[in-house]
C-alpha cells in the first residue's frame, strides 16, 4: 500500500507539519546558440542550482518535487543526458531531502525519454527518490504513481497522498532543426487507457484497507484543459503565459481531443469524492503562470501553476526572478474539508501570493444553494 521496501516512511514532523517544495521547468542542458555550442548553457545550469539551493535553505522543506522538464532533451547528447539529472538533483541530495519527479514534454526528446529518466533516478537515487513507474505506456508515459505521508511512522493509514501523473508528450529536434515526432508519442495528455483505471483501482484498495481515500495533492507537468477556462480570473500570481492552448488534450497543440477528461474525471470521482479532498492539482509547462484558482467549471478542484524554477527555457516579463511553489500542510487541517497553505518562494529570498486552498478558497466563484452542484462531472463543463 505505497510503502516502498527499504525506503524511509514519510511522516509529518513533531509539530504536525509537512512542507513540500515544487520546482518546475528547470531545462538543464541547453547548449545551442545560433546553431552552435553556447557558453550560456552551463552558466544557466549553475544559476538554476543557485535558485534551488537558495530556496531550499530558505524554506527548509520536508519533500521536494521536480514537476517536469528537468532538462531540454532535444539539446543534450544521448550519452550524457542523465548527467543533467545529477545536476538538477544535487542541491536536494546535498541536503538529504527525499524527492519525486514527474516528467515533461522536453524530457521526451530525441536523446532522452521518460522511461530512461525514471529508471536512472530509481537506480542511482534509491535512498532519497520515491519516483517509480506503476502504470502507463513506456517509454513516453509510464511515470504514474503515488506516495503516502503518515502522521507517525507506526501508523497504519496515511494522512496525505501525493499523486504523480505523466502527461506524456514529446519534443523533437536536436538543435539543428526539427525532426519527426514518433506516431506513438504525438499526444499531450495523461494516458486515458491506463491511468483512469489505475486511479479507480488504487482508490478502491485504499477504501478497503484504510476505510477512506486520504486527502491528496496532485502533480502533473502539463496542466489540464480546465486551467485554460479559469485562467482569465483575476487571481494573484503571474499571468504572462496563459495556457491557450498549452494544456492537456491537444493533438500537437492544434485540435482539442478531450482525451484529458478521463483522468480528470477519475481524479474528481475517486480522489475528490465531492468532499474537496483534492486540495490542488499543480502544474508547470507554462513558465509565466504562477496562480491558483477554482470554480464550478473546474469541478471545484483548485488548479495551480508552479512558475519557473530554472534559468533554462523561455522567460516572460514576470518570471525573471525564479521561484518554487510551496505547499505547507498541517495535520490539524486535514480532516473534513482539508486545507493547505501555499505560496511562491523566490531566489531573492522573498515570498508572494500566500493563500489557503480549500472549500473557502475563491468561494464567490463556487457558491451554490446545494454544494453538490459544485462537484460537476467534467465532461459537462467544456
Amino acid at each position: 500500500m505505497g510503502v516502498i521496501p527499504d525506503k524511509k516512511k514519510l511522516t509529518f514532523d513533531d509539530n504536525g507539519k509537512f512542507k513540500v517544495c515544487v520546482f518546475s521547468d528547470m531545462h538543464f542542458g541547453e547548449r545551442w546558440g545560433n546553431g552552435s555550442f553556447a557558453a550560456w548553457g552551463p552558466e544557466n545550469d549553475n544559476l538554476t542550482n543557485y535558485v534551488h539551493a537558495t530556496i531550499l535553505d530558505q524554506e527548509q522543506p520536508d519533500y521536494v518535487v521536480f514537476n517536469g522538464d528537468i532538462m531540454t532533451g532535444e539539446n543534450v547528447f544521448a550519452d550524457n543526458a542523465t548527467g543533467y539529472m545529477d545536476q538538477c538533483f544535487r542541491p536536494t541530495v546535498e541536503r538529504n531531502l527525499p524527492f519525486s519527479s514527474t516528467h515533461g514534454n522536453h524530457d521526451n526528446a530525441d536523446h532522452i525519454t521518460h522511461d530512461e529518466e525514471i529508471k536512472y533516478e530509481m537506480a542511482h537515487y534509491s535512498n532519497l527518490s520515491y519516483t517509480r513507474s506503476d502504470v502507463g505506456p513506456a517509454p513516453y508515459g509510464n511515470g504514474n504513481y503515488w506516495v503516502p505521508v503518515y502522521a507517525n511512522a507506526d501508523d497504519w493509514a496515511p494522512k496525505l497522498i501525493m499523486w504523480f501523473f505523466d502527461s506524456r508528450s514529446f519534443v523533437s529536434g536536436s538543435g539543428d532543426g526539427p525532426g519527426p515526432i514518433p506516431e506513438a508519442a504525438d499526444f499531450y495528455w495523461v494516458d486515458p487507457d491506463s491511468v483512469p483505471s489505475y486511479i479507480q483501482q488504487q482508490s478502491l484498495l485504499m477504501k478497503l484497507t484504510w476505510g477512506s481515500v486520504p486527502p491528496s495533492l496532485v502533480f502533473v507537468h502539463i496542466p489540464f484543459e480546465f486551467s485554460e477556462t479559469i485562467s482569465t480570473l483575476q487571481t494573484p500570481g503571474d499571468h504572462d503565459d496563459e495556457p491557450n492552448p498549452a494544456v492537456q488534450g491537444y493533438a500537437a497543440h492544434q485540435v482539442y481531443t478531450g482525451l484529458d477528461l478521463p483522468t480528470f474525471d477519475a481524479i474528481n470521482d475517486c480522489l475528490n469524492e465531492g468532499q474537496n479532498k483534492v486540495m490542488a492539482i499543480t502544474s508547470g509547462h507554462d513558465h509565466g503562470e504562477s496562480w491558483c484558482a477554482r470554480t464550478r467549471t473546474s469541478s471545484g478542484i483548485t488548479l495551480c501553476f508552479d512558475g519557473h524554477s530554472g534559468y533554462g527555457g523561455y522567460v516572460t516579463p514576470h518570471s525573471e526572478v525564479r521561484n518554487a511553489r510551496i505547499f505547507d500542510l498541517d495535520l490539524n487541517n486535514l480532516n473534513w474539508n482539508p486545507t493547505v497553505e501555499t505560496w511562491l518562494s523566490y531566489e531573492n529570498k522573498t515570498i508572494n501570493t500566500q493563500e489557503t486552498l480549500g472549500p473557502n478558497f475563491m468561494a464567490t466563484y463556487n457558491q451554490s444553494p446545494d454544494w453538490s452542484a459544485n462537484i460537476l462531472h467534467s465532461t459537462t463543463n467544456e
